[in-house]
């Protein structure tokens, strides 16, 4: 995958990207088809959407970035709110003089995604809010878990709870090797940002066309959540992925793939 950096107030933000390269400072070419920018999850890293920078390549321009603080971007603190990152969001939009985009979310990414819509809908042609809520449910035995790693009194946890028991060990392994490239510290101010996160009241002024995916297993955001989700939304559809759960982007990553391409090519 190609890389680059933007400058973010003099911190260095990372991202993937298809379509050629081109010199450090020089934005990259991204005319091809639909914009697709990737949104990634708490404690994540643009890394995840691997699968869909290499599935989505041949028909669309894709670009997923690095959070401050996460991956491979500067810093040794992530945004504070899911409104701090959508406003980090907005500044590489702006830095790289993008085009109106989609924007792909999945979990605090999909509550960045509606944050930025919110905000700026001349920016945005479509949602699609993958394993998301307007409202998490996250419980205080996974935060102090968190708490207790990012103090060093646990170790990393690779735990099987976000995936589909259909799913193989070969893809849990691939997201447990993109978890430990940002500090556990990082995670757990993200998942303070989730739980403090309330989108409800935004999702009646979201008007661009919304495609809202669950996971069948995904226990983190339920169903239920997503259905929530999606009527709050004027207009959204709502797709289930079976044998997925809380990664179903990397878990079913062709089926969610031909979601997206389908949902970018009526935008066209």
């Amino acid at each position: 995958m190609h890389a680059k950096y933007v400058d973010i107030d003099g911190a260095a933000v990372h991202y993937l990207h298809t379509g050629p390269t081109t010199l450090p400072d020089v934005p990259p070419a991204l005319d091809r088809g639909a914009l697709l920018v990737l949104l990634h999850a708490a404690g994540s890293t643009a890394g995840m959407w691997r699968r869909q920078l290499l599935g989505l390549e041949s028909q669309h321009s894709v670009v997923a970035l690095d959070l401050p603080g996460h991956g491979r971007s500067s810093g040794i603190d992530g945004p504070a709110s899911i409104e701090e990152s959508a406003a980090v969001v907005q500044r590489v939009l702006d830095a790289l003089r993008l085009r109106p985009c989609v924007l792909v979310g999945r979990s605090m990414g999909g509550a960045i995604a509606l944050v930025l819509a919110s905000r700026a809908p001349d920016r945005v042609r479509g949602l699609v809010l993958a394993c998301s809520a307007a409202r998490f449910t996250l419980t205080d035995e996974r935060l102090d878990a968190a708490r207790d790693v990012a103090r060093g009194r646990l170790p990393q946890q690779f735990t099987t709870d976000t995936f589909s028991p259909a799913t193989g060990i070969d893809v849990m392994r691939e997201a447990w090797m993109e978890q430990v490239k940002t500090d556990p510290r990082v995670r757990l101010a993200d998942l303070l940002a989730c739980r403090s996160f309330d989108g409800r009241t935004l999702l009646p002024a979201i008007r661009v066309p919304t495609l809202v995916v669950a996971g069948a297993d995904d226990g983190i955001t339920p169903v239920a959540l997503a259905e929530e989700l999606a009527a709050g939304i004027a207009g959204a559809r709502l797709e289930v992925i079976a044998q997925a759960g809380h990664q179903a982007p990397l878990e079913q990553s062709e089926r969610f793939n031909e979601l997206v391409t389908g949902f970018a090519e009526r935008l066209a």
